[in-house]
C-alpha cells in the first residue's frame, strides 16, 4: 500500500460523499461507511499497487456501485493508456466511448488466458492451471492487477480471467464489464 493508494482513495470517496451523501463506501484502504440507500460504492484507488510503485504500466483505478447486492455500475481506468473501461447493468460495456465484447475464440490456442494469485490460494492452483493452460496451446498472461486484467477480457484481449479468491474491489467492477460484453462469469459455490 503506498500513500498515494490512500490519497486517491479519500478524494473518491470525497466526491462520492458529495454526491451520494447517503450512499455506502467500501474501499481497500479505509474502514467502510454504512449508507441508507441500499447503494455502495466499492473503490480500489490502484489496482495493482506493486506495478504502481515500481513504474510498471499495468496498474488501474477501480470503481463499482452495487444497488441492494448487485452490481449496476463498473469502472476501471488504467492511467498509462488513458483507457476506461465502464459498464451498466443492462446498458452493455464499453472502452472510451466504444462498446466491447468477450472474445469469441473457440480454443484456448486462439489467445492468452490471464491468471491471478491472491494470498489466499494455493500456488499449486495456479501452476495446475498454467499447465492446462499451456497443454491446450494457450498463453497464460499475469500482470499484477486483477482487475485490469478483466477488463481485458470484457474487451476480447483475453480469452478469460481466473483467479482462485479476490476481494470485492478488485473484482465487482471487472465482473459486470465482462457480462455487459457478453462473457460468462463463473463463481466459486
Amino acid at each position: 500500500v503506498s500513500e498515494a493508494d490512500r490519497e486517491v482513495e479519500l478524494f473518491i470517496r470525497a466526491a462520492i460523499a458529495e454526491a451520494y451523501p447517503q450512499d455506502g463506501i467500501i474501499g481497500e484502504e479505509h474502514a467502510a461507511v454504512t449508507g441508507t440507500t441500499g447503494h455502495v460504492w466499492v473503490i480500489d484507488p490502484s489496482d495493482g499497487t506493486a506495478n504502481f510503485v515500481r513504474g510498471i504500466p499495468a496498474w488501474c483505478v477501480v470503481i463499482a456501485c452495487a444497488k441492494d447486492g448487485e452490481t449496476v455500475v463498473g469502472v476501471i481506468h488504467e492511467p498509462s493508456t488513458d483507457e476506461t473501461f465502464y459498464g451498466r447493468l443492462g446498458g452493455g460495456a464499453f472502452l472510451n466511448g466504444k462498446p466491447i465484447k468477450t472474445s469469441n475464440a473457440a480454443s484456448l490456442s486462439e489467445g492468452g488466458v490471464g491468471t491471478g494469485l491472491s494470498n489466499r490460494a494455493s500456488t499449486k492452483n495456479v501452476v495446475t492451471l498454467i499447465s492446462l493452460i499451456m497443454a491446450e496451446g494457450g498463453v497464460f498472461y499475469r500482470n499484477a492487477s486483477g482487475a485490469l486484467m478483466l477488463a481485458y477480457a470484457a474487451s476480447g484481449r483475453l480469452l478469460g480471467y481466473v483467479e482462485e479468491h479476490m476481494n470485492a474491489w478488485d473484482c465487482l467492477a471487472g465482473m459486470l464489464l465482462v457480462e455487459e460484453a457478453g462473457g460468462t462469469v463463473l463463481r466459486a459455490d
